[in-house]
């Protein structure tokens, strides 16, 4: 029969592979023969190409990968499964023709959102190794004054029978939020799109849900209770990373470096404290200074910068460094809130701008001290050669 086999392979889009992503990522779950399958049939495609598209026989391929026919249709349909593989079949009189087409792996962002991916791969290799996955993985950076410009679906189809279509149960949640409290909670259509994104891609529960919700209300202008969709996905986005007992940050290095408050730090070292306040949130932050669970009053202090004073987690970070440094390595609620109100009185934004504003008085108040200690020391020997 595979002498009257044959089959095209097709690498649908132009993707470069990386194959220490798919061992990580993909092999684990599918194993090590499916997924060398998959590389070995995107180098196929490339050789078709060179070869005119002259059809790959069945019988030939499977010698050069070592592999029983019933090995390939195991690892063909864990490919396919996987969304790696697309596969057809064409047959006239006793020739069959296979086309095979090979699909670009998801992107780690992507892959995270998949709960069934993301299940099997944490069942597999355990939820501390994918732990470092998602750090090598997901520390994205994103530079520090940049506005996320992502138009939203709704935005652009805006299509009323889409619209339509709902995932989220809103009326139980109204149903929820109108027993909890009296306040008249308006979700609006943006509001409304983000919470089925959420609800879709986390599968979080409606009481995950209704939490969130209460934190992302604010009060209007018009005296209106709305939810805030941009604080919204900051809200979802704390809940979907709570590493409140994440192993994996007790053994963080960070760049930190409070001497940076009174002295110039190299421009290199500077950057990888910067690094690291944009890379981690501030639970996973404050989480690897202090190496063990968050307190209650670790968590309001945060939700407080977030939600009182508006402030996006790198500065958060930025700012618990030079408060612990100030404070003798003391988070203190008040002294932290004061400082968040003077960075948004002086309309600062930016990581520079807020560490050269605390140098310049962490600086002021040394030379003060400085000039203070000499007078007492001048005043002590004036004392004594009188």
């Amino acid at each position: 029969m595979l002498q009257n086999t044959r089959f095209y392979a097709i690498k649908k889009y132009a993707f470069s592979l990386n194959h220490n992503f798919l061992y990580d990522l993909y092999s684990p779950i599918i194993g090590v023969q499916a997924t060398n399958l998959y590389i070995k049939l995107n180098y196929e495609s490339e050789k078709q190409i060179i070869l005119l598209s002259v059809a790959t026989e069945m019988g030939d391929f499977l010698k050069q990968m070592s592999m029983t026919i019933v090995e390939f249709a195991k690892a063909r349909a864990q490919l396919e499964a996987i969304g790696l593989l697309t596969s057809f079949l064409e047959i006239k009189g006793n020739l069959s023709t296979y086309t095979f087409i090979t699909n670009e792996p998801l992107n780690f962002k992507a892959f995270n959102e998949n709960q069934k991916f993301r299940h099997l791969l944490i069942r597999q290799i355990g939820e501390t190794n994918y732990q470092k996955l998602e750090y090598v993985y997901g520390a994205n950076r994103v530079p520090n004054q940049a506005n996320n410009v992502t138009a939203t679906f709704e935005s652009v189809f805006d299509d009323e029978e889409i619209n339509q279509i709902s995932l989220m149960n809103f009326d139980e949640l109204y149903k929820r939020i109108t027993a909890c409290t009296s306040l008249p909670i308006v979700i609006g259509k943006e509001a409304k799109a983000v919470v089925e994104s959420y609800f879709k891609n986390y599968d979080l529960s409606i009481n995950e849900i209704e939490h969130v919700i209460y934190n992302a209300t604010v009060m209007t202008d018009e005296r209106d209770y709305r939810v805030d969709s941009d604080l919204l996905r900051v809200k979802f986005h704390q809940l979907i990373n709570s590493v409140n007992n994440l192993s994996i940050l007790n053994n963080l290095k960070l760049n930190r470096n409070t001497q940076m408050f009174i002295k110039h730090l190299p421009k290199e070292d500077l950057n990888n404290v910067f690094a690291d306040y944009q890379a981690l949130n501030s639970e996973q932050y404050l989480r690897a200074i202090v190496k063990s669970s968050l307190t209650p009053e670790h968590l309001t202090i945060i939700n407080v910068l977030h939600n009182k004073y508006y402030l996006p987690d790198y500065v958060i970070n930025l700012l618990m460094d030079y408060t612990l440094f100030k404070t003798n390595g003391i988070l203190n609620q008040k002294y932290i809130t004061k400082v968040a109100q003077t960075i948004n009185n002086l309309g600062l934004k930016s990581l520079d701008q807020i560490y050269d504003h605390f140098h310049f008085v962490s600086n002021l108040n040394y030379h003060v001290e400085q000039v203070k200690a000499k007078v007492q020391e001048n005043l002590v020997e004036w004392a004594v050669e009188e």
